[in-house]
């Protein structure tokens, strides 16, 4: 036994008993399970670290790394060193490096897998030092004595992770010497292996004070103050010390020990709040921060559950949790002290008058950037209190253009992230602010009154979507954006390019979230439910109805990251029925399920987070139960001409090109399932009325029908009442679609939401059926009849009627107190 192997097998005992690890692989390391061609690269040397590498790399049905590789009859090394620290072990590595490439020169049929192996005792990043050392020093290698404290302190918190493997079948055929060769992989590594730490523990800490007492040094903020004591006409000491107050305000404390201990508090809570956490995209956030990108996370905001659930998942995909973003309205004893450690750094609702609280956030925020923490705030501003995603708030996501036209070099790639819930314990808070009530002001008698209510959520969603390269989005819409680029102690350049991109960008960060939507059994029940006469369906009746909506969605998905569960309609109705929502009877016939009052409106919020989904398969259905028989080229233009409308209100991300094959796609497996049929030169047609597939269509296309009638109540305005004022347009749809409300039993707060009505009636401006005159009234184009008339189709009869007679009778009503 060598010498090396005789410490291990001492230390085997002492390192298992003081030891515990989580293991995270990257996909593509998952596809080597049962393969016995894997070579490891690790950093350090250490016996505790090769211990702890063998009991989580068999977990993770990985070869042995303590043994031999075999090759064709030759004994290989299965682990290479690549410690800077100790010169023997690298260039061993690079010995061992270029053996394998000459056996896979020599033997095309090889194929091993080298996987780099990364371990980190309690993920700390460490402290940053005033002098000499970068911003990612050598913390793998710390000595005997340390090693021991390592273990004995931080060893029951250990990540191992391995990272995407690197083929050397394909090196090998690569022009050059296998000596060459070597040399290049062992460099490629030792930059992964760097880039690993960053991502996984973070750039080194500084001192919080430290932090702020840099950042006044800064140029920029010199200048600001500067500016600030003439202005107000005061010494720039006093300027200064506002400055000063301002970072105290803002700045985060992060702290890495607290992190660990939230995260075994956090992970005890889960495991009683929720059934599970569901997670997707998880990969493309650990190849971005692997590649060195600045990661901005851009989640949308239900409830104050995400800073802690998204953090969480954060932390358990092997990544350092991100700063957030969150509102000073936070920043109250004790949560605020314990967020600030989290992570959090604090922002002002509004910035507006205040140029120095202005440019010292901006340069906190650009410091973060320049710096290489990650960062997340949400871009909607608040939480959504009707479960659709709120127009966003463009001021971050400005600032972050801004930060890269302050010569940010790492790329920057946003995030967006869909948050999902099966409960909102803050839904019965909202209801209760759309009817009129005060939002209470945040204090930790309102955190305690809220735990009173903690129980089970159900299932939790996370999903990471499709990255925004924000170097790449610029290069598209702005091609000469780095002329912008600003150093030093000048204001961040503010070209005229910026606010449209802005408005673009932030548009496309909300398409991009709903783009990774999770369906779960309460929003699929809510939908299924409220589409229904009285809101109630028998047992079977839903059963088929949810059966039929995640078998459209799986054929016919609404975007590749889209999650659509797994179960079928009755195990998905078995999870729904837990919590308790639904009101469930029985009789002699069987089970009937139903919402009442208060709760029908409560469950609109979960139908809402996914209403954008489905809008466009109800509306293909509303327009088969309008038209009865009907030519595929009416139908695509149709939706083609809500496209707009619907991409502003719900952030649909399907662009204008894509609606026909959209449409064609739905049409065929509408047939195919019998929700439709197809007759000679394809004409579709509804099933029979007494069929399962008719009720099924029916419900289907009520899923569209108070979005439908938003847009009739305002077209038929436009066409009876101009000329017309945009505020009386607005406030007369408002008063339509109280009324409409009351008559048909619509229990959506949205329905009448003027915030929705007003973003409807711009996007009509904008798309030329409204001209201005000069006294500033609205007049509707030609048009907008026929608009009108082919959107009145899909109604009920019994609504459209009630839409007429209310519009002609609240312009009769106008008429008279105008001419009194």
């Amino acid at each position: 036994m060598s010498l090396k192997g005789f410490w291990r097998s001492l230390l085997h005992w002492p390192v298992r008993w003081l030891t515990r690890f989580e293991i995270i692989v990257d996909e593509s390391v998952q596809g080597l399970k049962g393969s016995d061609h894997v070579v490891y690269v690790m950093r350090s040397v250490s016996n505790a670290d090769l211990l702890v590498a063998q009991r989580a790399l068999r977990a993770a049905g990985l070869p042995d790394p303590t043994q031999p590789l075999l090759l064709n009859g030759n004994e290989y090394a299965r682990v290479m060193y690549l410690d800077q620290t100790d010169q023997h072990s690298a260039q061993q590595a690079i010995k061992d490096f270029e053996q394998l490439l000459n056996a896979h020169q020599q033997d095309r049929s090889l194929a091993v897998s080298l996987v780099p192996v990364g371990l980190f005792w309690g993920r700390q990043a460490g402290q940053e030092r005033r002098q000499g050392r970068t911003m990612i020093a050598d913390v793998d290698n710390p000595g005997h004595w340390r090693k021991f404290w390592l273990v004995l302190f931080s060893g029951r918190h250990i990540l191992v992770r391995g990272s995407r493997p690197v083929q050397l079948q394909e090196m090998a055929e690569q022009r050059g010497s296998t000596k060459h060769l070597a040399h290049k992989l062992a460099r490629v590594a030792r930059v992964h292996f760097v880039r690993m730490r960053h991502a996984v523990a973070g750039p080194k800490m500084t001192e919080r004070a430290v932090v702020i007492q840099d950042l006044l040094d800064t140029p920029a903020l010199r200048q600001a103050i500067a500016d600030e004591a003439k202005s107000k006409k005061q010494t720039e000491a006093q300027a200064r010390k506002t400055a000063e107050k301002y970072l105290h305000e803002i700045a985060a404390n992060y702290n890495d020990t607290l992190v660990r201990v939230l995260d075994r508090f956090m992970t005890w809570c889960w495991s009683r709040i929720y059934n599970g956490i569901h997670v997707d995209g998880g990969e493309r956030i650990r190849e971005l921060a692997q590649a060195g990108h600045e990661v901005i996370y851009v989640p949308c905001h239900r409830s104050h559950m995400d800073y802690l659930l998204l953090s969480y998942v954060i932390y358990k995909e092997g990544l350092v949790p991100p700063h957030i973003a969150a509102g000073v309205n936070l920043d109250f004893f004790p949560a605020g002290p314990i967020f600030r450690r989290g992570g959090a750094f604090f922002i002002r609702r509004s910035f507006k008058g205040n140029k120095l609280y202005s440019t010292v956030f901006r340069e906190y925020l650009n410091r973060l950037f320049q710096k290489g923490y990650p960062v997340e705030y949400f871009t909607e501003g608040g939480r959504s209190r009707t479960g659709r995603l709120l127009h966003p708030k463009t001021g971050m996501v400005a600032m972050t253009i801004q930060g890269m036209l302050r010569g940010q070099q790492r790329p920057i790639s946003l995030v967006p992230v869909y948050l999902g819930y099966e409960h909102v314990m803050e839904v019965g808070t909202y209801l209760k602010e759309l009817k009129g009530k005060s939002k209470e002001k945040e204090s930790v008698w309102q955190v305690l009154s809220s735990l009173r209510h903690l129980r089970n959520f159900g299932q939790g969603y996370v999903s990471f979507g499709d990255p925004i390269n924000l170097g790449d989005t610029l290069d598209k819409l702005q091609p000469n954006w780095r002329e912008s680029i600003t150093l030093g102690a000048e204001e961040p350049s503010r070209p005229q390019w910026l606010t449209p991109t802005v408005n673009v960008l932030a548009d496309e960060i909300m398409c991009r979230i709903n783009n990774a939507a999770a369906l779960n059994s309460i929003n699929l029940s809510a939908l299924a439910i409220l589409s229904s006469e009285h809101h109630a369906l028998t047992r079977e009746e839903l059963i088929g109805q949810l059966d039929l909506y995640t078998d459209i969605l799986r054929h016919v998905p609404y975007s590749k990251d889209a999650y659509i569960p797994d179960q079928t309609g009755a195990e998905l109705w078995e999870l729904a029925k837990r919590h308790d929502k639904f009101v469930v009877e029985a009789d002699t016939m069987g089970e009937l399920i139903r919402l009442d009052g208060t709760t029908a409106i409560a469950m609109t919020y979960y139908r809402n987070n996914i209403i954008h989904m489905v809008i466009v398969p109800a509306i293909v259905a509303a327009y088969a139960m309008g038209h009865k028989k009907f030519g595929i080229a009416g139908l695509q233009a149709l939706i083609k001409q809500l496209q707009p409308l619907l991409r502003d209100e719900l952030f649909l991300s399907h662009p204008e090109q894509d609606i026909e094959l959209w449409v064609a796609a739905l049409l065929e497996h509408y047939v195919q399932i019998g929700l439709l049929t197809n007759e000679q030169d394809c004409v579709y047609g509804v099933p029979a009325r007494d069929s399962q597939r008719y009720f099924q269509l029916v419900l289907l296309a009520r899923s569209a029908s108070e979005t439908l009638q938003r847009y009739a109540i305002v077209l038929e305005l436009l066409q009876q009442a101009q000329p017309i004022s945009r505020s009386d347009l607005e406030q007369h749809a408002v008063t339509l679609a109280e009324r409409l409300s009351a008559i048909h039993g619509v229990n959506a707060p949205e329905f009448f939401d003027r915030k929705v009505l007003t973003t409807l009636v711009a996007t009509i401006k904008r798309e030329g059926y409204i001209s201005v005159n000069t006294d500033g009234m609205l007049l509707a184009d030609a048009r907008v009849g026929l608009f009108s008339d082919a959107i009145d189709v899909l109604l009920e009869p019994t609504v459209l009627q009630t839409i007429r007679q209310s519009v002609q009778q609240l312009l009769m009503q106008a008429d008279t107190s105008t001419s009194e």
